[in-house]
């Protein structure tokens, strides 16, 4: 009767530890570059996951995962105002696993492992990169192919992405930027660099050029107005000179003719 009870009670806790080691797997897969191996988050940028009470609460869990996230929100008494964007490719199933083992995470061992000092990236590298003046390592697109920062570029950039003027106030500063980076979120930025993902040097030096774009005066909105009609001049300017030269390899008319032959 005895090694009845025992069976049951052990299957249960191979598969509790089961599905612990895959939710640490999970995690170390979809959250780690954000919010730290040991869930210790980016301090002033990224709330930790591991002591924070919020994560006992599975279903809270699951809906921030699959939902996003925005601040401000209070962690241990520290504001954070930041947005984490949703994670739809990551199942419900999973996400429970996650939150099984966040449960575990001591906030003591996030502590001892918190990092010292925030990230410096070098600007100039990052404004480089961004405008593909300087490929990227593994072969990803330019930034401006689909974003646009105020001031930056003749033409300001692509529309396909978010306006990064800002971006550096809005999703954790330089640190938060560099893990974002590293670590894509967004559906569209995640397949655009999937096996061209960003160095670590690349992340933090984009990271370091947006928030240097963010701590600057804000351009006039009239910047780009005048870059547009310079465009639009030189380009009426080219179709004016592609029309005279068309006119001028025309074929002549019988009139023209007859009045070239009488000026001869």
């Amino acid at each position: 009767m005895k090694g009845k009870r025992f069976f049951p009670l052990a299957l249960l806790l191979s598969l509790s530890l089961a599905l612990a080691q895959d939710g640490q797997a999970l995690y170390g897969q979809y959250c780690a570059a954000c919010h730290g191996a040991e869930g210790q988050g980016i301090p002033g940028a990224i709330p930790p996951l591991a002591g924070n009470p919020k994560v006992q609460d599975e279903a809270h869990v699951v809906k921030v995962v699959r939902e996003g996230l925005s601040g401000p929100l209070e962690v241990n008494g520290v504001t954070y105002s930041g947005v984490m964007p949703p994670m739809p490719q990551v199942s419900e199933a999973e996400v429970r696993a996650i939150a099984q083992y966040l449960k575990g995470l001591s906030g003591a061992q996030a502590e001892a492992k918190a990092p010292a000092s925030q990230v410096r990236g070098d600007p100039a590298l990052g404004r480089a990169l961004y405008l593909g003046q300087k490929a990227l390592q593994n072969g990803g697109a330019p930034c401006q192919a689909c974003h646009t920062v105020a001031g930056v570029g003749f033409l300001g950039g692509g529309s396909m992405g978010k306006d990064l003027t800002d971006a550096a106030k809005r999703l954790g500063g330089e640190a938060g930027l560099t893990a974002l980076l590293q670590n894509p979120a967004f559906p569209v930025m995640r397949e655009a660099y999937k096996g061209k993902p960003l160095t670590e040097v690349e992340a933090s030096a984009l990271a370091a050029f947006l928030v240097q774009v963010a701590n600057e005066v804000p351009r006039p909105a009239s910047l780009y107005l005048g870059r547009f009609l310079v465009a639009g001049l030189v380009l009426l300017g080219l179709l004016l000179l592609y029309q005279a030269i068309l006119w001028q390899l025309r074929p002549k008319s019988l009139a023209e003719r007859i009045q070239d032959q009488l000026r001869r």
